[in-house]
């Protein structure tokens, strides 16, 4: 009897393994075939799934982005305060740093090797669009500045391990977001 493979999963699952062969090599250093060789398949294998390194890197943006707006928006769906939402976030972010640092690195890497960003702008987009959502934040530059303000947090942890933890910027941008929507 033939193996019945459920071609969806299977590539989900290979764009996730390839998130850690990304994060350890970077994008520009690696190629198809060390990925999979790396991820323990046949470079065919991954051609039949992903046409180019490209696509591959696109999709997994795209994949990883749409799961880690799942798992944040379900630890704050039950808050009510935009304050407690913030800090809720902050802490999500601080429990998964070393994940969201190897992310925003391969983002930097991805966007010096290429002449456009429109993926990372996509995935932008939509974590701008959840975080409005999630918090009910009307204003798109709030949201913005949220999402930059993390940015810069996750760059500056990334040459200074060790400077102000994740959840202490969290409440402080919670305290300030929150004095800024009194008023």
């Amino acid at each position: 009897m033939p193996k019945i493979v459920d071609h969806d999963r299977y590539r989900k699952e290979l764009l996730m393994k390839s998130f850690d062969v990304f994060a350890r090599s970077g994008y520009g250093s690696i190629s198809m075939r060390q990925i999979a060789q790396d991820l323990g398949v046949s470079t065919g294998t991954l051609y039949h799934y992903f046409p180019s390194k490209e696509v591959l890197f696109e999709q997994l943006i795209e994949e990883i982005t749409r799961s880690d707006i799942v798992r944040a928006t379900a630890e704050i769906k039950n808050l009510t305060s935009v304050e407690e939402k913030i800090i809720c976030l902050f802490n999500f972010l601080d429990r998964e740093e070393d994940y969201f640092l190897k992310q925003i690195l391969l983002y930097v890497n991805f966007y010096q090797q290429h002449d456009t960003y429109e993926v990372i702008k996509r995935t932008y987009d939509r974590c701008r669009d959840a975080l409005m959502e999630s918090m009910e934040i009307e204003d798109p530059a709030i949201a913005s500045l949220v999402i930059s303000v993390i940015d810069g947090i996750l760059l500056q942890k990334a040459f200074d391990r060790d400077s102000v933890s994740l959840k202490q910027q969290g409440k402080l941008v919670a305290e300030m977001l929150c004095t800024y929507l009194e008023k």
